[in-house]
């Protein structure tokens, strides 16, 4: 099981380390959240939504896994 947020972050070509560096995190932390190991502080999840453009419930969604990808 992965999260939206792993789909989105792929779509447009990112790496976990852009996207932990552009929320103050870390890649190990942004993929916790894409396997929904981990909830983001609030901080984090406004960072999230206004680099994704997206809310946290579209982000946050459940994506089967078989038609996952794997990027990092």
């Amino acid at each position: 099981m992965y999260l939206m947020l792993r789909q989105e972050r792929e779509k447009k070509d990112w790496t976990l380390n852009y996207v932990a560096e552009q929320t103050g995190t870390t890649k190990s932390t942004i993929q916790m959240l894409e396997t929904g190991k981990r909830k983001p502080s609030y901080e984090v999840l406004v960072k999230l939504e206004d680099l994704f453009q997206r809310n946290h419930r579209q982000l946050f969604a459940v994506v089967d896994d078989k038609v996952s990808h794997t990027k990092s």
